[in-house]
C-alpha cells in the first residue's frame, strides 16, 4: 500500500515540473516575439526631384530598315558564266571579280584583227616611202601630177583604214576586259543570280550587291506629322533591343491613298550591324512642344495595366496614376493628381514597389 502511494505521488510531481516547464518557454516565446519589428523593412530605392520643363508628344510607329545604297550589278556584253566565286552573304570589296564571261571566241576575233592592223600598218608604210620618192620629182616637173596624186590619195586611205582597224581592236580588246564584272563598291552580296555555265545576256543582273554601311530606317506616317519633322533631325528608334537615333533625311514625295501616310526616311550609320528588313521603332513627334512638369522616364512604369509614377511622402510610396504628355530627351512630361514641382519620384527600385510601401532613399 505504502510503495503504490510513492509511486502516485511521484507522478504528481512531474506532471507538475512538465507543466511549469511549459508556461516558462510561452512566457519566454512571448516576450522575443514582442521584440521583433513588425511587417517588412524599407526598401531601398533611388529618387530623382519632378522639375518643369518643355517637352513634346511622341508617338511610336512601326518601320522597316533598308539599306541605303543597292546595286544590281549589270553584265555590258553577253557570254558564258565561266567562274562566279562568290555566295550570297558574303562580304566583298570595291573592284572584287565577281564574274568572269568566257573569251574564248572573243581571243580568236581579237588576234585576227590585230594581224590586219599591223598589216595594214605595214601598207601604210610602204605608201609613205613611196610618196617620199616621188614628192622631189613632182616638184621638178619630172613626174605628172596625176602620179603624185595617185600616191598621195593611197597613202591617206591607208592612214584612215588603219584608223578604222585601231579602233576595231580597242573595242575588242575592252569588251575582253568587260568579261570581268567586279563589284562597284564594298558591301555584302544580297542575291546571286547566276552559276557556271549560265549565258548571260547583255544587261544581265549577275548580282545584287548592297552597301551596309548606312541604313534608312522608313517609316510611313500620317501627313499632320510631317510638319513637325525638320531636315537633320534626330529621332529615337529601339531596333533588334538596341536604341539608336536616327536623321530624318526626307519623305517620299507620294502618300499611299487608301492609309493616307507618307513614308519618311530616317538615316543613321550601321554601327549596329542591322540587316535590310528588320523591324524598327520609331519615336515620331506628333504635336508642337509644351511646358509643364518632367520627370526622368525610369519614373513612369506601367502597373496594373496603367502609366504610374511612385512618390515619396513622409518615408511611404504613393502610386500615382499619370498622363504622359511628350517626352524630351530621357526625361517625360507627365500629368497626375497631386503632382506638383520639387516632389520625389522613385527612378529606382520602383518595379517592386506597391502602394503605400515602406522606403528608404540611397546614401
Amino acid at each position: 500500500m505504502l510503495k503504490r502511494t510513492a509511486v502516485f505521488a511521484l507522478t504528481l510531481a512531474l506532471a507538475a515540473f512538465w507543466s511549469g516547464s511549459d508556461a516558462l518557454a510561452q512566457k519566454k516565446e512571448g516576450a522575443g516575439g514582442d521584440a521583433r519589428p513588425k511587417g517588412p523593412p524599407p526598401t531601398l530605392i533611388a529618387v530623382a526631384p519632378v522639375t518643369r520643363g518643355s517637352t513634346e508628344p511622341m508617338a511610336e510607329f512601326v518601320g522597316t530598315v533598308y539599306y541605303v545604297r543597292v546595286s544590281e550589278v549589270a553584265a555590258e556584253i553577253e557570254g558564258r558564266v565561266d567562274s562566279a566565286p562568290f555566295e550570297e552573304g558574303q562580304r566583298v570589296e570595291a573592284k572584287q571579280e565577281l564574274v568572269r564571261l568566257n573569251a574564248d571566241l572573243l581571243e580568236l576575233t581579237i588576234a585576227g584583227s590585230r594581224e590586219t592592223y599591223e598589216q595594214i600598218l605595214v601598207d601604210q608604210e610602204e605608201a609613205d616611202k613611196a610618196l617620199q620618192r616621188i614628192d622631189p620629182l613632182f616638184r621638178e616637173g619630172s613626174v605628172a601630177e596625176v602620179l603624185y596624186d595617185e600616191h598621195y590619195f593611197k597613202k591617206k586611205r591607208l592612214e584612215k583604214r588603219a584608223a578604222v582597224l585601231k579602233t576595231a581592236l580597242d573595242r575588242q580588246l575592252l569588251q575582253k576586259e568587260k568579261m570581268s564584272i567586279h563589284a562597284p563598291f564594298a558591301g555584302v552580296v544580297m542575291k546571286k543570280p547566276v552559276e557556271q555555265g549560265e549565258w548571260v545576256s547583255q544587261g544581265g543582273t549577275v548580282a545584287v550587291i548592297a552597301d551596309d554601311t548606312e541604313v534608312d530606317v522608313v517609316v510611313d506616317v500620317p501627313e499632320s506629322h510631317l510638319q513637325h519633322l525638320q531636315q537633320g533631325r534626330e529621332v529615337d528608334l529601339l531596333c533588334s533591343g538596341r536604341k539608336l537615333k536616327g536623321k530624318f533625311i526626307n519623305f517620299v514625295p507620294k502618300g499611299d491613298i487608301a492609309t493616307r501616310t507618307f513614308s519618311v526616311k530616317l538615316r543613321l550609320e550601321n554601327s549596329a550591324g542591322l540587316v535590310e528588313g528588320m523591324e524598327a521603332r520609331a519615336m515620331v513627334p506628333t504635336a508642337r512642344k509644351t511646358t509643364g512638369l518632367v520627370v526622368p522616364r525610369d519614373a513612369v512604369i506601367e502597373k496594373f495595366g496603367q502609366t504610374v509614377v511612385f512618390v515619396v511622402r513622409d518615408g511611404t510610396a504613393a502610386m500615382v496614376p499619370v498622363s504622359i504628355t511628350g517626352h524630351a530627351g530621357l526625361k517625360t512630361g507627365i500629368t497626375g493628381p497631386g503632382l506638383e514641382e520639387g516632389q520625389s519620384v522613385v527612378v529606382k527600385g520602383n518595379e517592386r514597389l506597391r502602394d503605400g510601401q515602406p522606403v528608404r532613399t540611397a546614401q
